[in-house]
């Protein structure tokens, strides 16, 4: 869609880049006001507020063919968007705590098969010569009704006025160094998958001199290997320890992908980027649901100030990457990928000592 809107509405690059621009600090406008406004913060009503919110405000983007619509929409559909995130990511922490069991890979998971199941329809409807606004009206129909219809979310009571209620408050919210250590991390996931995606095709034509549309296989094929292993994260982590399975797969991916850049093997280079989407899958489920289980009942505020570091990094990391391209070359950009990937590995060993969980603290309270 985007070179069917650059077309239609005369979009330069520069343009481009600033709607995404406009939509990633829309995103982060509305993190901060999910953590300062009291009334913003019942995940169950701000989805269904922000929701069909969101399926218009994308919708209109798709379609309109004014150009101060285009970017007014994307205001809207930033700021709904980053409602809509910290609602859902909310909503998985608290059913995990409720159901007692992990789902939010899971979750993350069907948020891919999305992604790719809507880009295949977008792709097939343009092949087939037909019209893709009528699919992409019809998906935000579906979904904003049933948004707004839906009732079903997880509701927590409100803690009573007791003694300890407030000493229990204060001490179920994340501390800074955790807050500053899970974010890092969610940082560190935003740039390594931003950086695959926008430059592992370039890299492997400009460099490696293989043909675009097979150039392009490593992103589809990245994409594929982490929404499969979102899939089986939740049963993994019923054996393996959470920070395990970051760990040691990234560490490995990322010295796999510095080893393909370095002997330039085009066919070992795809394969490091399967590896690095299968080791990635699972991070940014498992540092959220590590924030939720710390931050106990009611992490709404404190899984959007940790998904607050991965918008910044979806935001700066493009710009970040361009720099290092511009003046490093493509090789250097991949390498600090493989780099980011080695880094966030090894400070994913030091997870347990950061995160504890809400009712670990809720019993220590109570032992006083």
């Amino acid at each position: 869609m985007v070179p069917l809107r650059s077309t239609d509405l005369e979009l330069s690059e520069l343009m481009i880049s600033g709607f995404l621009l406009i939509i990633g600090l829309s995103l982060c406008a509305a993190i901060f006001l999910v953590t300062r406004v009291k009334a913003l913060q019942d995940d169950g009503k701000l989805i269904r507020f922000s929701g069909p919110i969101y399926a218009a405000g994308f919708t209109v983007c798709l379609v309109t063919g004014s150009l101060p619509v285009f970017f007014g929409a994307g205001i809207v559909t930033g700021l709904a968007a980053g409602f809509l995130d910290a609602g859902l990511n909310s909503q998985s922490s608290q059913w995990e705590q409720k159901a007692e069991t992990r789902s939010m890979s899971g979750f993350h998971a069907l948020f891919s098969l999305g992604m790719l199941l809507g880009a295949s329809l977008v792709t097939l409807l343009l092949s087939g010569g037909h019209e893709p606004a009528v699919g992409i009206i019809t998906c935000a129909i579906v979904y904003g009704g049933y948004i707004v219809t839906n009732r079903s979310w997880v509701a927590v009571t409100a803690p009573t006025d007791n003694a300890d209620g407030p000493q229990l408050k204060a001490n179920l919210r994340l501390s800074l160094s955790v807050i500053l250590f899970l974010g890092t991390c969610i940082l560190l996931c935003s740039l390594i998958e931003g950086g695959v995606i926008d430059w592992s095709a370039l890299h492997l034509n400009r460099k490696l001199l293989l043909p675009a549309n097979e150039a392009g296989h490593a992103v589809l094929f990245f994409s594929v290997a982490m929404t499969l292993a979102r899939f089986i994260g939740d049963r993994l982590a019923v054996f393996i320890a959470p920070h395990l399975i970051l760990a040691v797969p990234l560490v490995i991916a990322g010295l796999l992908l510095g080893i393909a850049v370095t002997t330039a093997h085009i066919s070992l280079l795809i394969w490091a980027y399967i590896f690095v989407g299968l080791a990635l899958a699972n991070a940014f489920p498992i540092i959220i649901s590590e924030a939720g289980r710390a931050a106990g009942k009611q992490p709404l505020r404190e899984i959007s100030v940790i998904v607050g570091f991965a918008y910044f990094g979806l935001i700066s990391g493009p710009a970040i990457l361009g720099v290092l391209a511009h003046y490093a070359g493509l090789d250097t950009t991949v390498l600090a990928i493989s780099f980011m990937a080695v880094i966030l590995g090894f400070a994913s060993f030091t997870m347990p000592r950061f995160v504890v969980r809400a009712d670990l603290l809720t019993n220590s309270i109570n032992r006083r």
